[in-house]
């Protein structure tokens, strides 16, 4: 039974001088320029506003730990379909959406690197790290 699984996604898309990245769930991209973090991504949390709202109009909760209905510490993801069975509610008005945040960056000669990392890294890490 796959009702109880999902990941998260973040894709990064160079064209010409251009990031492009997309990102659903806590996966984190981060350009390195100058010697300073520039975020690339957002870490998609229960305890982001935009993102509580969202997931308490969609009749789910968000406990003290920032977990939904007791459960996932992120508030987007693929699969998951336990949280995306409201059906009065769009795909992308569910507790747990797919829909990605999108974030164009232009690659300068001040630009070092491009990281990609899960939520194990960024639990232990700052950006700027």
């Amino acid at each position: 039974m796959m009702e109880g699984k999902g990941c998260t996604a973040n894709a990064l898309l160079i064209v010409n001088n251009l990031l492009v990245c997309a990102n659903a769930g806590d996966t984190r991209c981060v350009v390195g320029e100058a010697g300073r973090a520039i975020p690339l991504s957002t870490d998609h949390k229960p305890n982001l506003k935009r993102e509580r709202d969202r997931i308490y109009k969609a009749g789910s909760t968000v406990n003290i730990e920032g977990r939904i209905d007791g459960n996932l510490n992120l508030s987007r993801a693929i699969g998951d379909i336990a949280h995306k069975k409201n059906p009065r509610l769009g795909l992308h008005e569910q507790a747990i959406t797919s829909l990605p945040d999108i974030k164009m960056h232009q690659i300068s000669n001040k630009t070092d690197f491009v990281v990609i990392g899960c939520d194990g890294i960024w639990e232990t890490k700052t950006s700027q790290q």
